[in-house]
């Protein structure tokens, strides 16, 4: 398989998918063996900062996938597997800026070129060398397949307010042998996701019905809820759950958000319910009529308020944490179905438990 960037592969590895007798469009093909590998590199991390004669470089993953302007190709051996280093001319000048040769090193012959940049780099050369527990070797021009070579890395090197550019193709093999020196090295600096955020519902129970349940209901019926233990609890990306109760500053936290194990506010099928529908599709047309229809799941969760959290907000959650949610007037709640506002419905009490009566369900808005 020919070289490929770290996520999104070059052009030359477009290939056709046939599906189902369809052609797709154009898709690069990745090696299912180098995925992994591929996306732990392009994690982001933090700069490699080294010296060399009179500069200290600053070196990272770059993600501008554009080739490197009239390259030059050297061919390198880590151990005993081939590589290939690209790098651009006013790169390959600062790098043996410190030699003080007497003539740039793209006019001599690659050979001797690359016995240059060897003897340049050899202060980063020896330290690598004894980690990876294998030899590092440039040679002239490379002639190692491209084929072989699945992982392109592009690299920015920085120094003196500039940046130059190279870009490394390897084998899976030296890239997972890599891998633990950049951990190291470059450790990850997962990125903070300011834009992301996370819907927080302040609820009340919820009731699993049927479709057909669902469509029977009026304003005026009452539905039995289901209700968390404390009473009151909050429910975070559909996925974390804390128990709350009411602060005068709004609603308080009882304990850290947890995730919820019980199957509370999952809308999965339980694995009996699965196997029937399983058994009744083998039987069923290919079509499916109201009567199958009527039998889907459908969620009901009464739900006081919400909010969004950002990543930072979510973090600082704690037991004791107070959220800025207003006590909603007569018990009043929204109905939400399968995760959508469709009406508004009033809290009351049915002997022991909790129900909810509809005022207003818009089930064909």
């Amino acid at each position: 398989m020919a070289g490929i960037e770290l996520s999104v592969g070059n052009e030359n590895h477009a290939t056709q998918v046939k599906t189902a007798g369809l052609t797709s469009p154009q898709l690069t093909r990745i090696a299912p063996e180098i995925v992994t590998t591929l996306n732990a590199l392009n994690r982001p991390r933090a700069p490699l900062v080294l010296s060399l004669g009179d500069h200290t470089f600053s070196c990272h993953r770059h993600y501008d996938v554009s080739p490197i302007s009239q390259p030059l190709t050297f061919g390198l051996t880590i151990g005993e597997e081939p590589a290939t280093l690209e790098i651009s001319q006013d790169a390959l000048a600062v790098l043996t800026e410190h030699l003080a040769l007497r003539r740039p090193l793209e006019m001599c012959p690659p050979e001797l070129r690359a016995l240059w940049l060897e003897y340049a780099l050899l202060e980063w050369i020896e330290p690598l060398e004894a980690q990876l527990s294998r030899s590092l070797r440039l040679h002239g021009d490379s002639t190692t397949a491209t084929d072989s070579l699945p992982i392109r890395l592009p690299l920015r090197l920085e120094t003196g307010g500039k940046s130059y550019a190279l870009s490394l193709s390897l084998t899976d093999t030296t890239a997972q042998a890599l891998l633990p020196l950049l951990d190291t090295h470059c450790p990850p600096t997962p990125k903070y996701c300011p834009a992301v955020s996370w819907p927080l519902q302040w609820i009340a129970g919820h009731q699993d019905l049927s479709l057909a349940e669902l469509r029977h209901l009026a304003p005026g019926d009452v539905v039995m809820l289901d209700k968390p233990a404390q009473g009151m609890a909050v429910v975070i990306g559909g996925w974390l759950l804390a128990d709350v109760d009411f602060h005068h500053d709004g609603v308080r936290l009882l304990s850290p958000p947890y995730v919820h194990t019980r199957g509370d506010f999952n809308m999965a099928q339980s694995s009996s319910d699965a196997n029937a529908n399983r058994n009744t599709s083998k039987t069923a047309r290919s079509s499916m009529d109201d009567a199958q229809l009527d039998r889907l799941p459908v969620r009901l969760v009464c739900e006081f308020g919400r909010l969004e959290l950002s990543l930072g907000e979510l973090r600082e959650l704690d037991q004791g944490s107070v959220l800025p949610l207003s006590r909603p007037m007569e018990e009043a709640v929204d109905i939400v179905v399968n995760g959508r506002r469709m009406g508004r419905g009033r809290l009351v009490e049915i002997g022991d438990g909790l129900g909810v009566q509809i005022v207003r369900l818009a089930t064909d808005e």
